[in-house]
């Protein structure tokens, strides 16, 4: 299997993003995983990238769509076109901090749009909902438990992969409640205004 994958989180390491892409391929060997903020840097990579039959994009949902530094990515990748044509396939995966995978919608639609202006063919994506949280329970199960119903999406893109075939765009999040999850949410937000020298009572509104 001729296949790479890209992470488009700007994270260099420990990304929930770079952690759904190990989690995809666990078990297997020889997958190559390129940092888009390095590729934009460095155009011999890009010339790496091509050589691949098969890309997984993976990153962090920012404003409804893709984070700037993968969209200049995007843009740059377009552009070697003139001189080595977009080729191959690709599959996406977001992540968010809402609670709702359903949220990644417009992020994969825009890479879909991408794929079919460049001539790539767009094989699908997970849009996971509550990635934040996923990283805090990384040593949980994948198996069962919350983090069960992401796990089955990425089994059934990772047989997609394996099988060279297209799949439907799935949203899913952990089996957890919403309303759990939220004030955990609102917890580490306060302790992050705390530790940089904020009070919540002076950034929320009042009611």
């Amino acid at each position: 299997m001729n296949c790479a994958i890209v992470c488009g989180s700007p994270k260099s390491s420990n990304s929930c993003s770079e952690m759904l892409a190990k989690r995809l391929f666990s078990g297997m060997e020889d997958i190559t995983v390129f940092q888009s903020i390095n590729i934009h840097k460095n155009p011999q990579l890009l010339q790496q990238l091509q050589s691949y039959d098969t890309v997984v994009l993976t990153f962090p949902l920012y404003f409804d769509a893709l984070p700037s530094h993968l969209l200049s990515f995007l843009v740059q990748w377009e552009k070697e076109q003139k001189s080595v044509p977009v080729k191959g396939k690709l599959y996406a995966i977001v992540n968010c901090g809402f609670f709702e995978g359903k949220q990644n919608r417009c992020a994969l639609q825009i890479v879909e749009n991408w794929c079919k202006k460049t001539g790539m063919c767009f094989m699908g994506g997970i849009g996971i909902g509550a990635g934040p949280m996923l990283n805090e329970i990384q040593a949980m199960a994948w198996e069962h438990g919350p983090k069960a119903p992401v796990d089955k999406a990425l089994r059934c893109m990772r047989e997609a992969i394996l099988t060279d075939t297209a799949i439907e765009n799935s949203y899913v999040q952990p089996a957890f409640p919403r309303s759990l999850y939220m004030k955990m949410a609102h917890h580490s937000w306060n302790k992050q205004l705390k530790r940089n020298g904020y009070r919540p009572r002076t950034v929320y509104p009042r009611k």
